[in-house]
């Protein structure tokens, strides 16, 4: 068995290189393929990692898109609001016959106070309506003037017969109890007060002038509605002691302006005796 031990132990070295069997590839096949293996394992490990990071890519979130020419992207929640005009609809117009311009103004009233006394025309054949501002008033507002009462009041509105109270148009007189404002200061006033009472999209200034303003605005009932004012003030005295107005709808705007014009070319104003 010592024997045995030994010999295993001491192997006989071969005296030359040992031979490749018959079949053996040749050793610059075995190098080409470790090459190609290398490769192809080279190939297979950035393929992984290619694929892996389109696969990171795709479950992460993301949302901008690169493109050669640069573009503004949209904020998913801006924290600054973006305004967005808004156009305010319009109901549709009562249906009633067009102020027509040439109107003739026959009929004469007369309106006053212990500052002033106007004398004015009217369209023939037009109702007397009240207006109630300050209550409490004789009349409530819209109820039809009796003829004896018309030169008595301090305000009223002048409709065509047969037209509703509301929608149509109208000429509305009003004696002013004023000893401080002239006309154009009563302009200013009034302009004033429009854009207190209305927003920017609600109103519009159309025209100005030292004694008369034009406007349009969208009333309660989202009519679309136009109105113009005037201050008159007696010859000898700068104040405004009369303002009248004519109102109605865009298809009466060239007749307003025909009773508008009319009206202060045939009124006449003077301060009662002393």
């Amino acid at each position: 068995m010592p024997a045995v031990t030994a010999a295993r132990k001491r192997a006989p070295i071969p005296s030359h290189p040992p031979r490749f069997r018959t079949g053996d590839p040749p050793v610059d096949t075995v190098c080409r393929m470790s090459v190609r293996g290398l490769v192809v394992a080279l190939l297979c490990g950035l393929l992984g990692i290619g694929g892996g990071i389109a696969i990171a890519y795709a479950l992460s979130p993301h949302s901008t898109h690169l493109s050669s020419a640069a573009s503004p992207v949209p904020a998913a929640s801006p924290s600054v609001p973006i305004d967005v005009p808004t156009t305010r609809s319009v109901a549709r117009d009562i249906d009633y016959p067009t102020l027509q311009p040439g109107l003739a103004l026959p009929s004469v009233h007369t309106i006053g106070n212990d500052i002033a006394s106007w004398t004015y025309h009217v369209p023939f054949g037009w109702t007397p309506y009240a207006v109630c501002t300050v209550p409490p008033c004789k009349l409530a507002t819209d109820a039809v003037i009796p003829p004896k009462q018309i030169d008595k009041q301090t305000q009223l509105r002048f409709r065509p017969p047969g037209e509703p109270v509301v929608g149509g148009y109208s000429l509305r007189l009003k004696i002013m109890d004023n000893t401080d404002l002239n006309p154009a200061q009563m302009v200013a006033t009034k302009v004033v007060g429009f854009q207190q009472e209305f927003s920017d999209q609600d109103y519009s200034r159309l025209r100005q002038t030292p004694n008369a303003v034009y406007f349009t605005y969208i009333d309660g009932n989202d009519h679309l509605r136009y109105n113009f004012f005037q201050w008159f003030a007696v010859p000898t005295h700068p104040n405004a002691t009369l303002e009248m107005s004519v109102s109605g709808r865009a298809r009466d705007r060239d007749g307003l302006e025909a009773l508008f014009n009319r009206f202060a070319d045939n009124v006449t104003g003077t301060q009662p005796p002393a």
